[in-house]
């Protein structure tokens, strides 16, 4: 069954953004109907304000009150923050696509599940942001505890939380609800926000830059002084990013068989002895 599934997904064309039931990404992979559920909308919104308003807090250094103006100026310098902002978009894209699609159905009624060509264009923005965001934060989690983390510079504080603990669970908590399917083949987005970043910050070394303590590096191991030493944690770094990327897909496989088994244990059967299909038809959502 595994390299059924192994063979099946590295097709040439998840490679591509594109799904054929669009619908998926506006419904929660637990719901049992096809249309836009309150608890859900709900949801969205709630995710969307907590990630706008940690973001806010962490642009303005809410609760610390030295060299405020340096802090402001250099916050998007930082690998945790480019993530961070990821997360928030995909999270406000999240809510305004499900609300779109509950006005919609509010005129024209509940969604039918239909074969579709191609993915509207925010539809497609919103998978791949949520992609990344989904790696990067699981990414940004562990590098930043076991590598980052200095007690002399760094201030455990909620805020520092927030951004390096919880950015994860709440990613992750997202991560279960969705319907959508993640795809291994689209780990080449992840991988390239991850060299986007790394290039920057050779960039802003060779710009001078420093980072909030006037360190001529942003983070300790890429220093860029060290070259050599810097290029082999790059590349690490990148293949770390490919191994986070495999880890969330095998979660996204037991998400997907969690809910099959669960669909069929509440199915029962008519009159007749069939039995009913589910609204939304998790069996045909590939990997």
């Amino acid at each position: 069954m595994v390299n059924k599934l192994w063979r099946r997904e590295f097709r040439p064309q998840f490679l591509q953004v594109e799904h054929h039931r669009p619908e998926q990404f506006v419904l929660c992979q637990w719901q049992k109907t096809s249309e836009v559920k309150l608890v859900y909308l709900t949801y969205r919104w709630v995710m969307a304000a907590f990630f706008v308003s940690v973001m806010i807090c962490s642009i303005c250094d809410a609760g610390r009150n030295n060299d405020f103006g340096v802090r402001y100026v250099k916050w998007g310098i930082y690998l945790t923050n480019w993530g961070y902002t990821v997360c928030t978009i995909q999270a406000v894209l999240a809510a305004a696509l499900i609300t779109r699609q509950l006005i919609k159905e509010k005129k024209e009624g509940e969604l039918q599940p239909r074969e579709s060509r191609s993915m509207p264009l925010t539809y497609k923005v919103y998978w791949v942001l949520h992609t990344a965001a989904v790696v990067l934060a699981l990414g940004v989690t562990i590098c930043y505890w076991a590598a980052v983390y200095n007690p002399e510079f760094h201030t455990l504080d909620a805020l520092n939380l927030l951004l390096h603990a919880f950015n994860t669970v709440f990613m992750l908590i997202d991560f279960a609800l969705v319907s959508h399917p993640f795809r291994l083949l689209h780990c080449y987005w992840p991988f390239l926000f991850t060299v986007a970043y790394l290039t920057f910050s050779f960039i802003y070394y060779q710009l001078g830059g420093t980072d909030r303590h006037d360190r001529p590096y942003v983070y300790p191991i890429l220093d860029w002084r060290k070259p050599r030493q810097t290029l082999i944690v790059s590349v690490l770094g990148l293949a770390f990013v490919l191994v986070v990327h495999l880890s969330v897909w095998f979660l996204f496989l037991l998400r997907r068989w969690l809910s099959l088994r669960l669909n069929k244990k509440h199915e029962e059967p008519l009159q007749n002895g069939t039995v009913p299909q589910t609204a939304i038809p998790m069996d045909t959502v590939t990997c």
